[in-house]
């Protein structure tokens, strides 16, 4: 499998990875009706068994679920994977603090010291600013706990935004995480993907099989 750096001189991660929302969310997937932890091992054992070790997840897919079992997995198995994680800009997050606490209890679920990607869920500023955001995640990577900074769902001015103030602290941003396939390509016409390629930020496509629709499973 090949790798590929998450932004300039970032970490290297195998050029495919598996999104886990999936993995622990009722609300959404049903998880726990017709698949539960047993299946989603067997996923996690399938992915590392094709030669793909980056896993996508997030705090709030299934609410720390989807981390806890990524965490489980990892604690049975040999070698590390690579893990890329989200923190999500809720209403009552307005210090740097509540970024600190959001990440300790992501590691503590993924039982890990360190994550390679800590991304921003969506681009919500209204009761945080960016430059508290990103001066915090900045500090992170200074801490050693996460290696590299990224965010989701930036529009091009906002990405733009992120890359400079982290600039500002000599930390590259190294990922926006969008959605993009054969069936969204509105980053390809919106600026997103010419102004990442512009600052060097590697864009990280979700639903790159737009959800299975593009995997051949369903007939017209």
């Amino acid at each position: 499998m090949q790798t590929i750096n998450l932004g300039p001189n970032g970490p290297a991660v195998t050029q495919l990875g598996i999104g886990a929302w999936s993995w622990g969310d009722k609300l959404f997937w049903g998880y726990g009706g017709d698949y539960d932890a047993t299946q989603v091992r067997q996923a996690f054992d399938a992915t590392l068994d094709s030669g793909i070790s980056f896993f996508d997840t997030a705090e709030v897919y299934g609410f720390g679920e989807s981390e806890s079992l990524i965490g489980r997995f990892m604690k049975e198995t040999e070698g590390r994977p690579q893990i890329a994680t989200k923190y999500f800009p809720l209403p009552w997050r307005f210090s740097a603090k509540s970024i600190s606490e959001a990440l300790t209890a992501s590691l503590k679920r993924l039982q890990l010291e360190q994550v390679e990607l800590y991304q921003v869920h969506q681009p919500f500023g209204f009761f945080m600013s960016q430059a508290t955001l990103m001066n915090s995640l900045a500090e992170e990577v200074k801490s050693g706990r996460i290696k590299a900074v990224g965010v989701s769902n930036y529009p091009a001015d906002q990405m733009r935004e992120a890359h400079k103030l982290l600039a500002d602290r000599g930390v590259p941003l190294a990922v926006n995480q969008v959605q993009y396939s054969l069936l969204a390509r509105k980053i390809e016409s919106n600026g997103i993907l010419e102004t990442a390629q512009g600052l060097g930020v590697t864009i990280l496509a979700y639903s790159p099989l737009a959800q299975g629709l593009l995997t051949g499973k369903y007939t017209a």
